[in-house]
């Protein structure tokens, strides 16, 4: 995939040079978590081996200014982790059958966060969604918003007000408007203290009809 997007970057499939730039990109986008749970130079290459079409970058001339990590898997009921369900991010859980394109991260430089350019990419996996002949795609957000209220309530509260629509989150709430359905909190999801090391499971589904489950 390659094309312009707000009239004036490049949204396209990373090539392994990019890798670099990806990772140092995630150093600056997520610095409270923890080492294991940021993607390394090594693992973007390796994920253009396993879902080529599933990896996207966006480009400023030649800056990489956001990016994009999924894999297609299926909904499982319980709990899972960001390292579990990603195979410790080497994305060795990828299967090619899989119903929905499952989204590890979006991240877009705080320079240039607030320009629509991660809606850009939400569309974008939508499009592969359609392409690949899957349901939709889910993603677990992580409710950064928690740590500005963490000595108020607790992040099952948090959870469950975001969830009921009485409380707005800057991560969480922007993904509903792109069109995503909350579904549960999964409690230690990640190692991130800003987000109550919580991320909550959503899904978009091509097909407004489609249900992530017979429970959802």
């Amino acid at each position: 995939m390659k094309k312009e997007i707000l009239g004036k970057y490049i949204l396209q499939t990373p090539l392994p040079e990019h890798a670099k730039q990806q990772a140092e990109l995630q150093e600056i986008v997520f610095p409270t978590l923890s080492a294991e749970e940021l993607i390394t130079e090594e693992k973007y290459k390796r994920h253009l081996e396993i879902f080529p079409e599933g990896q996207f970058i966006v480009l400023d001339g030649d800056k990489v200014i956001a990016s994009c990590t999924t894999l297609r898997q299926n909904y499982h009921k319980g709990h899972h982790t960001f390292l579990e369900i990603s195979d410790d991010l080497w994305l060795g859980t990828h299967d090619p059958k899989a119903d929905w394109i499952y989204g590890l991260d979006v991240s877009v430089h705080p320079d240039y966060q607030g320009k629509g350019i991660g809606r850009e990419i939400y569309n974008a996996r939508h499009e592969v969604a359609k392409q690949l002949g899957c349901l939709g795609q889910m993603t677990a957000g992580m409710p950064i918003g928690y740590d500005k209220v963490k000595d108020q309530m607790t992040i099952a509260e948090y959870c469950d007000k975001l969830i009921k629509g009485e409380i707005i989150d800057p991560t969480v709430t922007a993904q509903t408007k792109c069109g995503f359905i909350l579904v549960e909190p999964l409690f230690d999801y990640l190692d991130d203290p800003r987000s109550g090391n919580c991320s909550v499971l959503m899904y978009w589904p091509l097909d407004p009809a489609t249900k992530l489950s017979e429970h959802h």
